[in-house]
């Protein structure tokens, strides 16, 4: 059904078969499911389609937001719930990208690559992606039931989860041999900078001072604030050093953005930063994978290009805009799509082909991590 009121959405976009009142035409449309379909449909639901394929069809990462979803996510002021997963659609089929240590799905033994079938008592082929999110979405303590068919397996199981406030770590770190730092970035949110600042003089002052290499895992990590992203290339630059170019499609709003604490709202932690000045020479590797996109872009591709960190791993995601949530007069919902484009200090963009690693390397088994053993063996030559 969302792929019928793309293609309407996108046909009212073409002056030649623009009718003279685009409202008629969408009621007539309408007016004909109501007499002719066999499918139980709801109109609200239709005209939310409609609304999210007009945007998504001038940017496939666009989306409308309805009443619920608008309150839910930007206006509500209660807990929101979930189980803890990272959720991913291919082909109309909804896969689990990865699982929140210690969260609920982490419980049930939810793994990458596993398949949900079914949301309480809807088949997930039927629901749209942001359908099945909030789905699996809800109040704290409630409980959600999943069809979930693992990975390399053929028959379905059902779980019940409860749904828990999930705290996901934006930083987690350690040691390997030799003084080797591991740090992994979930996500650039407003704290990232703060929380990796904080982990790397916990290990810094742990080990006397002495960190040999250090590996960035950015793999898995979505993107998220774009300021956040700018801050944590900052670390590893020189002073003065150009990180981003920012257009916009009004050709005068073209921003740059530099290593420098006011272009990236890092002025309160100046000293802590200037307290680490070994970021800037440390031997760096980051690790990417193709769910490494926005944010993990910007510091992967400028660190790479700037020679001041090896990229190993598969090319990434490939996104070089931003997006700008604009809330709607007519009611409590808002539209959310592409507004600027960044690209690297030599005028570089990472659409569509990503970050290309400078050591491709699959993934492998998790427990293996032939990427990670890659990335120590590498730094053991430095």
């Amino acid at each position: 059904m969302r792929r019928f009121f793309v293609f309407v959405s996108m046909m009212l976009t073409l002056l030649n078969a623009t009718p003279s009142d685009p409202y008629l035409f969408y009621q007539e449309v309408v007016q004909k499911i109501k007499e002719e379909s066999i499918h139980p449909f709801d109109e609200k639901r239709l005209l939310d389609s409609c609304l999210d394929g007009m945007v998504s069809s001038v940017d496939k990462n666009g989306r409308y937001l309805n009443e619920e979803e608008y309150e839910t996510l930007y206006l509500s002021s209660k807990p929101v719930a979930g189980v803890g997963l990272f959720i991913v659609q291919k082909r109309n089929r909804i896969l689990i990208k990865s699982v929140v240590d210690h969260s609920p799905a982490h419980k049930a033994n939810l793994q990458k690559g596993d398949e949900i079938i079914q949301v309480d008592s809807v088949l997930a082929r039927d629901l749209d992606f942001d359908e099945v999110v909030a789905a699996l979405r809800g109040s704290p303590n409630t409980k959600v039931k999943l069809m979930v068919l693992k990975a390399n397996t053929s028959k379905p199981i059902e779980l019940q989860l409860m749904r828990k406030v999930v705290n996901v770590d934006l930083i987690s770190s350690l040691m390997f041999e030799n003084n080797m730092a591991y740090i992994k970035i979930s996500s650039f949110a407003q704290d990232t900078l703060p929380a990796l600042l904080e982990d790397i003089q916990y290990l810094y002052e742990a080990q006397q001072h002495k960190i040999n290499g250090m590996i960035l895992d950015l793999r898995d990590n979505p993107g998220g604030i774009f300021s956040s992203g700018i801050a944590v290339t900052s670390l590893f630059l020189e002073k003065e050093k150009l990180i981003l170019t920012v257009k916009s499609r009004h050709k005068e709003e073209k921003k740059q953005y530099k290593n420098t604490p006011q272009d990236y709202e890092g002025n309160e932690y100046t000293e802590k930063i200037e307290a680490l000045t070994f970021l800037k020479s440390v031997p760096l590797v980051i690790l990417v994978n193709a769910d490494s996109a926005g944010s993990s872009e910007i510091v992967s591709s400028v660190l790479q290009e700037y020679n001041r960190a090896t990229i190993i791993g598969m090319p990434t995601f490939g996104k070089d805009t931003f997006a700008t949530l604009f809330p709607l007069s007519t009611n409590t919902s808002a539209v959310k799509f592409a507004t600027a484009r960044w690209c690297t200090p030599k005028g570089k963009s990472v659409w569509p082909s990503g970050v290309i690693p400078n050591i491709e390397i699959n993934q492998g088994s998790e427990e293996e991590d032939p990427p990670l053993q890659e990335a120590l063996r590498f730094l053991q030559k430095k």
